[in-house]
């Protein structure tokens, strides 16, 4: 029986998140409201880092984990 990573979960909610705050940020600078456009800016390098400490990238447990 594998174990289920418990990391992947984090990983993927932080990338939802993301990607979220990246169209928040594009709708505020197309609207110019480059304060907002600002902060969103800012919690998006946040989160690139948060997932830069989970690991980008897949582990070799995650590869083999059973769904």
């Amino acid at each position: 029986m594998a174990r289920k990573s418990r990391i992947e979960p984090v990983r993927e909610y932080l990338s939802t998140e993301l990607k979220w705050n990246q169209g928040l940020e594009e709708s505020r600078a197309r609207d110019k409201e480059y304060g907002e456009a600002g902060h969103y800016r800012s919690v998006c390098i946040m989160l690139e880092k948060a997932i830069e400490l989970c690991g980008g990238e897949k582990t070799k447990e995650d590869k083999n984990q059973i769904e």
